[in-house]
Order: structure tokens, then C-alpha cells, then sequence
């Protein structure tokens, strides 16, 4: 219960210092840990990963209820100032975190993801880099919003997509959306052990667009997403595979109290980036600054594979005690 009411308080303190403003750059620039061949080699390496992705949610995991994402990410690292692209989108962020670079780099928006598949050889996913390191294994990318398979996520033979429409066509309510993309991530894994797992929720987001952020509205979405994460974790752990799993949780973006998103303001631009894992890895607490882009990092660090010079997202401070710190 203190818990909770630690919650209410820091949710306060983002409604009443919440700015509107110019993009500031510099706070975009990644200030972490690139790690080296030894580094590498010292790092306790996780089997696979679970990246679930909560659309609109910004840092208000922080602000109410969740008792789910709590007994996952509890004993984490993790952030509720984890830093948005700019502008405050979908795209721009998504493509971030798993081609590790900003915005101004891979250019992608969400008109771009929802026509064009993406096919720049020069920021692969962490995906893709997972698939040539371990070109025997699987992997998952099963979303509400159809763009992030068009233009996010490339299209490999190991790959296995599904979208939200496709699940449950001419449905409209995102809550029963998120619920069928759930449903179909924990029907692939009674048959499949993907090395990543890639599964993003967008009820938070329409819920931030009809009613703003931090209304009833909204926080109901983030507490049906928390309780579809805990579907999902206890889907690895009736499997056995919790203590080789990476869960990593981030939101792309937060809202506006007006409804809306794409500016500056702290509600828009701060976002959930948490981290956990059961090999006596990660630093229980706050992680340091992280940008959405740092997420790559994170993933490839995890399984143990070098990121592309290209790359210029780094691993956050006190995500990883195997890494230097400050």
C-alpha cells in the first residue's frame, strides 16, 4: 500500500511540473556504456528476450497501480524519465529502440512504417542482428498497430508477425485488440522458444488520445496492459524459461493532459524503460539516463552480441552490474 501511494505522489509531481517547449537535442545524445569484446565476454548472457512495448503509457507506470509490472521489474533497474524521440510519436520511437539510433538517423515516421517496409542495411534491428548471431532460432513480433511489422520490423523467414486486425478483424475496441495480440503471443509459444520476443499494446494510446493522460480513462488501459504482462511472465515462468529470459518493458511515448502527443511537454516526453532478469545481473534501482534508442543496447548486451558501429545507443548506467558504472 505505501507502494502505491509513493506512486500517487510521483504522479503529481508530473502534472505540476510539466513543460511545453522546443525540442532540446541534447537530450536525445545516449550517454551510456558501449561495451567491448571484454565486456562482452564477462557478461552473464540471457537465453532470449521478452520486450513487451506499452503505446502512449509515457512514465505512468509510476503513477498508479500495477501490480504486475511491480512483481516483474520490482527487483530492476528501470526509469520513469526514460527520454521520447522527438516529436513525441509512435514510429520515431519504435524504430529507435530496436535500431538503436535516433530519429534524425533512421527518418522513420509513422506515415513512413504503415507503407513502406523497412530495408535500411545500415541500422538492422536487434532482431536482425539476433538472426544472423543465432540463425537457428526463432523469433515473435505480434502488435496492435499494424505499422511496426510494415515498416519497423524487416521481414525475415524466422521471423513470425502478427497484427492486431488480423486477429480480430472489424474490431475497433483496442482493449479487446491487446487481449487477442496476448492471446496469440501465448498460443505461439506452446509451440515456439523465440530468442525475442517483440509485443507492443496500443489501449493506452487511444485511451491518451480520447481522454488525456492521467485521466480514469487512461490509467484503466495502463492497469489491463499490466495485467496482459503478467499473462505473459507467468508464460515463461510455467515454462521454465524466466531464469534465461531478458523482460524489458518501455513505453514510446506519454500524452498530453488535452489528449494528444508529439511535443515536449514532461507528460509527452517522458517515458517506462525497465529492466529485469534472474542472473544476478541487474542493479536494483534507478538506471541512469536512458533515451528510447538505448533499448537496442540493452537487448544486444543481454544476448551477448556487439553493436553495429552505426549504432549510436549506449547500455544506461545501473541497468547491468557486469558493465563500469559512473
Amino acid at each position: 500500500m505505501a507502494g502505491f501511494f509513493k506512486k500517487i505522489g510521483n504522479c503529481f509531481w508530473t502534472m505540476f511540473h510539466g513543460f511545453g517547449g522546443k525540442e532540446r537535442k541534447e537530450l536525445r545524445d545516449s550517454v551510456g556504456i558501449l561495451p567491448d569484446e571484454k565486456d562482452l565476454a564477462a557478461s552473464r548472457k540471457y537465453k532470449r528476450v521478452l520486450f513487451v512495448g506499452v503505446d502512449g503509457a509515457g512514465g505512468y507506470f509510476d503513477c498508479c497501480d500495477t501490480p504486475n509490472f511491480d512483481r516483474v521489474f520490482g527487483t530492476g533497474a528501470k526509469t520513469y524519465r526514460g527520454i521520447s524521440q522527438y516529436r513525441t510519436i509512435s514510429a520515431q520511437n519504435w524504430t529507435s529502440m530496436i535500431h538503436g539510433v535516433r530519429y534524425q538517423k533512421h527518418h522513420i515516421n509513422n506515415e513512413i512504417a504503415s507503407r513502406k517496409a523497412y530495408a535500411d542495411s545500415e541500422y538492422p534491428s536487434v532482431i536482425r542482428l539476433a538472426a544472423e548471431t543465432f540463425p537457428d532460432s526463432q523469433y515473435i513480433s505480434v502488435h496492435t498497430w499494424t505499422a511496426i511489422n510494415k515498416g519497423i520490423v524487416e521481414n525475415m523467414d524466422c521471423v513470425t508477425k502478427f497484427n492486431g486486425g488480423e486477429l480480430l478483424k472489424g474490431e475497433s475496441d483496442e482493449s479487446k485488440i491487446d487481449t487477442a495480440v496476448c492471446d496469440k503471443v501465448l498460443s505461439l509459444l506452446d509451440t515456439m522458444d523465440p530468442k525475442i520476443a517483440f509485443v507492443v499494446f496500443d489501449y493506452v494510446d487511444e485511451m491518451g488520445h480520447k481522454w488525456g493522460y492521467a485521466t480514469p480513462e487512461f490509467e484503466k488501459a495502463v492497469q489491463l496492459n499490466d495485467a496482459l504482462l503478467g499473462r505473459l511472465y507467468d508464460a515463461y515462468v510455467e515454462k521454465g524459461w524466466a531464469d534465461d529470459t531478458l523482460f524489458v518493458l518501455a513505453s514510446d511515448h506519454g500524452h498530453k493532459f488535452s489528449c494528444g502527443h508529439g511535443g515536449e511537454s514532461d507528460e509527452e516526453r517522458y517515458v517506462t524503460i525497465a529492466v529485469n532478469g534472474a542472473k544476478g545481473d541487474i542493479i536494483c534501482g534507478e538506471m541512469g539516463k536512458a533515451v528510447t534508442q538505448d533499448i537496442a543496447s540493452i537487448i544486444l548486451y543481454g544476448l551477448g552480441i556487439r553493436q553495429p558501429a552505426s549504432y549510436e545507443s549506449r547500455v544506461p548506467y545501473g541497468v547491468f552490474n557486469t558493465l563500469p558504472q559512473q
